[in-house]
């Protein structure tokens, strides 16, 4: 084990002068949470809501004039002596240019990025009871997908999957989203069909809605989404959250969350930047009866490089 991780560290610093040579960037963070929930055991280490991660990623010339090549590899990482090191989160390539960006691989969905994510706020662990719209999946594996340039505020995404492990359908799911910013004003919109039961269960498809409006020293924003079964009743969640900047250096947010046959949860939290690398949180939330009935209290620090 040790001979290895020395074999990897010689080959980094090996390619290290090729790696600069290719415009690469090495990226990630660390979080380290403590958390605790009514009833049950005090927890250390947890990644709260920003999974521990390390990536690459960066540009290539194509030799054709106005497209570059794009690539990307991101692991999560397990903080855990003797677990699994590493898990994938992306691993895609692409081409960019005037025409918009093209990519292929392990990638983020616009549902989440562009549409659930906005009221996705919290760093720490009371997310969970604090944001109920998180339905869809946040990557997609064996994708294809294209975002178009911005026009005048507008731009919009196509993606679909396709797994031959998955022999019920040709692809897994058709993918499209919408968004759209102007003077502090945000809104977007995605829909998925989702096509492979092998894939998804019993997921038909999903809708969602996202509106935001930036007043300069804070946020309020909300998603509405409705997700269509086969064998379960429609599942309409929503969530608002708002978010206020104290200082340059200090964010109070606030969210509500309505999940499903009267469960519910609201949460507050403060973040404190000790710089724009080092985030400290601490956050509080309550889940109602229909939700679990506890209290969620969970603080820590995000160290980004």
């Amino acid at each position: 084990m040790k001979k290895s991780i020395l074999a990897v560290a010689v080959a980094v610093c090996v390619s290290a002068p090729a790696i600069a040579m290719a415009d690469a960037t090495l990226y990630g963070h660390v979080t380290v949470a403590v958390d605790k929930v009514k009833d049950t055991k005090l927890n250390i280490g947890g990644d709260a809501n920003s999974t521990s991660r390390i990536g690459l990623r960066g540009t290539a010339d194509t030799g054709i004039d106005g497209v570059t090549a794009l690539y990307q590899y991101e692991f999560a990482v397990n903080k855990t002596n003797g677990e699994q090191a590493l898990k994938t989160r992306q691993a895609n390539v692409g081409l960019t240019g005037g025409f918009g960006t093209v990519k292929a691989g392990t990638q983020s969905t616009p549902q989440d990025s562009w549409v659930n994510g906005t009221t996705d706020v919290m760093l720490s662990s009371i997310y969970e009871v604090t944001h109920s719209t998180g339905t869809a999946p946040s990557r997609i594996n064996n994708s294809l997908a294209y975002v178009s340039p911005e026009f005048s505020g507008f731009q919009f995404a196509l993606a679909t999957a396709a797994n031959s492990g998955n022999d019920d359908e040709n692809l897994d799911l058709y993918h499209a989203a919408v968004k759209y910013s102007n003077a502090g004003f945000y809104g977007a919109l995605g829909y998925i069909d989702y096509n492979s039961e092998a894939a998804f269960a019993d997921k038909q498809s999903e809708m969602a809605i996202a509106l935001e409006y930036d007043f300069g020293v804070g946020t309020i924003a909300g998603v509405y989404s409705h997700v269509k079964n086969d064998i379960a009743d429609d599942y309409k969640p929503w969530d608002i959250a708002a978010t206020y900047n104290v200082s340059e250096s200090t964010t109070l947010k606030a969210a509500y969350a309505d999940f499903k046959e009267g469960a519910k949860g609201f949460g507050v939290e403060v973040q404190h930047d000790l710089s724009k690398m080092v985030n400290l949180f601490a956050g509080y939330a309550d889940a109602n009866e229909d939700l679990g009935d506890g209290d969620v209290f969970s603080t820590g620090i995000r160290v980004r490089f």
